[in-house]
């Protein structure tokens, strides 16, 4: 978090700030909010995804009120990150991603491969990314804080607090863009040796190197037409697999 003329500025207001000249002559053509994320297609071809925290709504009946008529100035659509209500601020994330995630040059694979992970390392992961989980050599110690499950290295959220800054590596999840928790999460995690963004949501902006960030693990969509029908019928990062590719960014 920076102070602008001695007022904070967040980092979801950096990102907008850096697309808006960008997407101020852009058109979001379709908009989609599934079961598992949020996607936005621009005129231009480009589509970004974020995670959709449907479970955290307010109303039942109603998700999003504007249902139908979301589709316009993309802009706007953007503008939507930092919204109090999770949903729309999932659009507001994938309308950014839209623009970033395009045509990005990193390297091919799994975060894991690009940690350079010591023995005895501590590894706080805030967010429960299986995958990355199973990848992790046995010798490091693991530390996972997720509100939605329970399990072996699992930890209440409440003890991220005295637990994070101990890390030596940190994995954050890209979702907490969405819900306006990721400037304290790496104001918690700023002494640890590696600190990475996963995940989906991820807008991959070297933006984050000035708030100590090294590695950005985000998502590219190939096949942008197979990722809108997955995220319409309900589909999850797993399925999501088949439209698109991970890459991660170094920036160091």
């Amino acid at each position: 978090m920076q102070r602008i003329n001695g007022e904070r500025r967040m980092i979801s207001d950096e990102i907008l700030s850096s697309v808006k000249a960008d997407l101020q002559g852009k058109v979001a053509i379709d908009v989609r909010i599934g079961l598992g994320y949020a996607a936005v297609m621009l005129d231009n071809g480009g589509l970004g995804m974020a995670y959709c925290f449907r479970n955290e709504t307010e109303d039942c009946c109603e998700f999003v009120d504007d249902a139908g008529d979301l589709e316009g100035n993309a802009w706007e659509l953007a503008m939507l990150l930092g919204n109090s209500d999770l949903i729309l601020s999932s659009v507001g994330l994938a309308t950014v991603n839209a623009l970033l995630n395009q045509d990005v040059k990193g390297k091919e694979g799994d975060l894991t491969e690009f940690l350079d992970l010591e023995k005895g390392d501590k590894v706080g992961m805030v967010g429960y990314f299986e995958p990355t989980v199973k990848r992790l050599p046995d010798d490091v110690d693991l530390m996972i804080f997720d509100r939605s499950r329970e399990g072996a290295n699992i930890l209440p959220e409440r003890d991220m607090e005295h637990k994070l800054p101990e890390a030596d590596v940190a994995i954050i999840t890209g979702t907490s863009i969405i819900n306006s928790t990721i400037d304290h999460l790496l104001e918690l995690c700023r002494d640890a040796r590696t600190v990475a963004i996963l995940g989906p949501s991820t807008p991959i902006t070297p933006i984050f190197r000035e708030h100590g960030v090294d590695l950005l693990g985000g998502t590219v969509v190939e096949d942008a037409e197979m990722a809108m029908k997955i995220i319409s019928q309900g589909g999850g990062s797993r399925s999501l697999g088949r439209a698109c590719r991970k890459v991660t960014v170094d920036l160091k």
